[in-house]
């Protein structure tokens, strides 16, 4: 059966050194004049539209759908000046290259992404370290401020790609570092795979009872073999 993968970005797949919390920032002191707007804001596993919202919660400032749009705009530009800046922390976390590579190649596998970031944001990130490549659909945070609403827009691109072919829940893999990536996948029946390479321990992910979890993304053949559903309960039993 071929395998609908979707992954998440930040915290699975790379680490921007902080580019989108900065970009974010210097967004809302623009539209706001308040300086770190976001010191208290989280930002792991959420949407940027739901970001702003809190942000905007957190810091008094009314939420208008307008506003939205421009600090939306606003933080797209500044995310491409601060992803170029040089960090100790920006990187393609460890495997992440050589599995995208591998799965790329393999007819079974299809890549796609169920992320919180606003799609352009999502493909500066990527594009940065040459992975946008890898995927040419998904769910983004321009879809839905709640992720657990994500997943669908994904089925829906893929489906029109293929020839509105129909896809069933159980061939879809949400990959992920947060517990909101596992929470996401439960309304959909999708199963996933978390990675404790974020801002969660292995024992956080763990109580959220993901379908396999694993330290990272480095051992190519251990992730392949349970996302393409070979020795799925040997990794179970990893957890």
């Amino acid at each position: 059966m071929r395998k609908i993968l979707l992954f998440d970005i930040d915290g699975t797949i790379l680490l921007t050194g902080g580019a989108g919390k900065r970009a974010m920032n210097r967004a809302f002191y623009d539209l706001f004049g308040i300086d770190n707007a976001l010191e208290h804001v989280r930002l792991s596993g959420m949407t940027d539209h739901l970001i702003y919202k809190n942000a905007c919660r957190q810091n008094d400032v009314p939420y208008t759908d307008e506003e939205h749009e421009v600090f939306r705009d606003t933080y797209l530009v500044y995310l491409r000046e601060e992803i170029d800046k040089p960090h100790p922390e920006k990187r393609v976390l460890p495997g992440v290259e050589a599995l995208l590579e591998r799965l790329d190649g393999m007819p079974q596998a299809e890549l796609g992404l169920l992320t919180g970031n606003y799609q352009q944001g999502a493909m500066t990130k990527l594009g940065h370290f040459g992975l946008d490549r890898y995927f040419s659909f998904g769910a983004y945070g321009d879809d839905s401020d709640d992720r657990d609403q994500l997943l669908p827009f994904a089925i829906k691109r893929f489906e029109a790609r293929n020839g509105n072919a129909s896809v069933n829940s159980e061939s879809v893999w949400i990959i992920g570092d947060t517990p909101r990536d596992i929470s996401c996948a439960r309304p959909h029946g999708a199963d996933v795979l978390a990675v404790a390479t974020g801002n969660y321990s292995a024992e956080q992910l763990r109580s959220e009872n993901p379908t396999a979890l694993l330290p990272d993304l480095q051992n190519t053949e251990q992730v392949i073999a349970v996302l393409l559903g070979q020795s799925v309960a040997t990794n179970k039993a990893e957890k």
